[in-house]
């Protein structure tokens, strides 16, 4: 079953990724694959998440927050008709380095009965999409000369 792990680090101090990965109301102005999220972030909270992958239709889809422990985890899980069916699993983790820099564990894992038919059909486009959340947050998160520049680009 298709698993993506990264690993990244921000130049923001843990408070500030928090923040970014945590404020769903936010995520439209940011966020390319979640770009609509909605919820309560805390243990046992239903989220509603909109999913957009290029190229593909967008997926309305609900989670449940399984941890959420402050400045330094959050996770969820999702599925589509049943957990053996097809299932999401998301994980952030914020680990800090220094007070002006965090390491960020963001693993995507995606199982269940079509996760072999996603992976072959969807391995490109998801692990592409995997990685630019990475760099949004890395640049929503980071200073604020660095998310100017992102607007020239």
């Amino acid at each position: 079953m298709p698993v993506y792990e990264t690993t990244f680090e921000v130049q923001a101090s843990a408070d500030r990724v928090w923040d970014v990965l945590t404020r769903l109301d936010l995520y439209p102005e940011w966020n390319p694959q979640i770009p609509l999220a909605s919820g309560e972030m805390r243990v046992g909270s239903k989220i509603n998440l909109r999913l957009c992958m290029p190229g593909r239709p967008a997926m309305d889809v609900s989670a449940t927050i399984e941890e959420f422990e402050f400045n330094q985890l959050v996770t969820w899980r999702g599925h589509v008709v049943a957990p053996w069916f097809f299932e999401g699993y998301r994980r952030f983790a914020i680990a800090s380095i220094d007070g002006t820099r965090v390491r960020v564990t963001h693993v995507e894992d995606i199982h269940g009965l079509l996760g072999p038919l996603f992976s072959l059909a969807m391995g490109g486009p998801c692990e592409s999409s995997h990685h630019a959340l990475n760099e949004a947050i890395r640049v929503r998160a980071g200073p604020l000369e660095e998310r100017d520049r992102s607007k020239l680009a």
